[in-house]
């Protein structure tokens, strides 16, 4: 009966160890670059504390990357509406860094800062 009980509460705690572990996947310099850029901007703009800086500018390093994925890999309608759902998931990530007037002030000025591709009607 110990056995199984220390067996169970080993595994539980080797589980929940695993789960607290942080992968850091290491990105393109132009990446870091730009996502710093923008994150200062964004600071100075919305007031954000030093934590929220780094969460800010690890998510938006996560979406510029994948940004610049699916424009490397789409093209067209495809791609724009690619574009346009990475762009609405990532607001809905920064609204769980931002407090809530943070967040309303980042949807206002963020077309201004990121905006979204457009294609261009032929006639």
């Amino acid at each position: 009966m110990k056995r199984i009980l220390f067996g169970l509460m080993l595994c539980f705690f080797s589980f929940t160890t695993f789960a607290q572990v942080q992968h850091y996947e290491v990105k393109p310099k132009h990446i870091e670059k730009a996502a710093d850029s923008l994150t200062q901007i964004y600071s100075a703009k919305l007031g954000m504390t030093p934590k929220q800086d780094l969460l800010f500018k690890s998510s938006l390093e996560d979406f510029l990357l994948l940004r610049e994925e699916v424009s490397e890999k789409m093209s067209g309608k495809a791609k724009l509406d690619e574009l346009a759902r990475v762009y609405v998931e990532e607001s809905g990530t920064m609204s769980e860094i931002l407090t809530e007037y943070q967040f309303e002030l980042y949807e206002k000025i963020k077309p201004g800062i990121q905006p979204i591709e457009t294609v261009k009607k032929e006639e």
